[in-house]
């Protein structure tokens, strides 16, 4: 990359860029990694360059940027950031590749809600096309955690193509043109009836072993730690002694955190737990 020539005004240009507004130039370089723009507006000596990566050039699939852009060609690009180091502006193109899609996407904003249909389900998550976004687009992304607070092994268990679906919107990404929702966020938190439960005996499944102890789910979407020393008076080197997934077992709530989202439980001084007989 060619390095700008370092100046007061060429520092004072940079000051005035805000990181998410769309500026304009012409590329002056095309090279394997990105493209090469000199920044419309600066007056100063020298250039004030963009780098736009070539991931942000457009949102087709290319090999090379030349692919996308040429020497002499016009863009209009967003703001990334301002690299003080690079004395340069890092932009996306993408981001400014389609007006409508743009324009749709500026009009959302996080923490509001929106509706739309399932187009297909994936194992890594739901592509959903929201209302009024423009034709021949699917904006909508729900990743497999988002979609709720129950324990599932499949997206597909969640929802299903041409599923009408309401969420939360999360992120709005310009670059990608994607829009991240969570069915999960408009869910109630099944841990929060549990707050005040500390001292409750209750009973749950056994899901899952791990060195230290065992999961256990007492409700639906309410999982536990049961830590290897809580589950007899004496410590418990090996949870498979004692349990096998599957097992209901009873147990007691010792805490439970919402902000990190921990149940602790405990099965010591409780009526003796123990595998089932086959």
């Amino acid at each position: 990359m060619t390095e700008p020539l370092s100046s007061e005004t060429l520092k004072d240009f940079l000051g005035t860029i805000r990181a998410d507004e769309v500026r304009t130039g012409r590329v002056i370089s095309v090279e394997d990694r990105e493209a090469l723009v000199d920044l419309d507006g600066f007056t100063g000596p020298g250039k004030a360059l963009g780098r736009i990566p070539r991931g942000d050039l457009t949102r087709k699939a290319i090999g090379h940027p030349s692919e996308a852009v040429s020497v002499g060609q016009r863009l209009t690009f967003e703001v990334i950031a301002v690299d003080w180091q690079q004395q340069c502006v890092l932009a996306s193109a993408s981001a400014c590749e389609d007006q409508a899609l743009r324009a749709f996407l500026l009009g959302l904003r996080r923490g509001a809600t929106h509706e739309g249909q399932v187009q297909s389900v994936h194992n890594f998550g739901v592509f959903v096309n929201l209302d009024g976004e423009p034709d021949n687009q699917c904006t909508g992304f729900i990743r497999g955690p988002e979609l709720s607070w129950r324990g599932i092994d499949h997206p597909a268990d969640a929802v299903t193509a041409g599923q009408r679906v309401v969420g939360e919107i999360i992120d709005v990404d310009t670059r990608r043109g994607q829009v991240q929702l969570s069915l999960k966020a408009l869910q109630e938190d099944p841990l929060v009836p549990f707050t005040d439960q500390a001292g409750l005996v209750t009973t749950g499944q056994v899901t899952k072993l791990i060195p230290f102890g065992a999961f256990v789910r007492i409700a639906d979407g309410v999982e536990g730690l049961l830590h290897n020393t809580e589950f007899r008076d004496e410590p418990v080197e090996d949870p498979g002694q004692i349990v096998s997934e599957g097992d209901e077992i009873t147990v007691r709530i010792v805490e439970i955190d919402l902000v990190r989202r921990r149940l602790t439980l405990s099965a010591r001084t409780l009526p003796k737990n123990g595998k089932r007989s086959t």
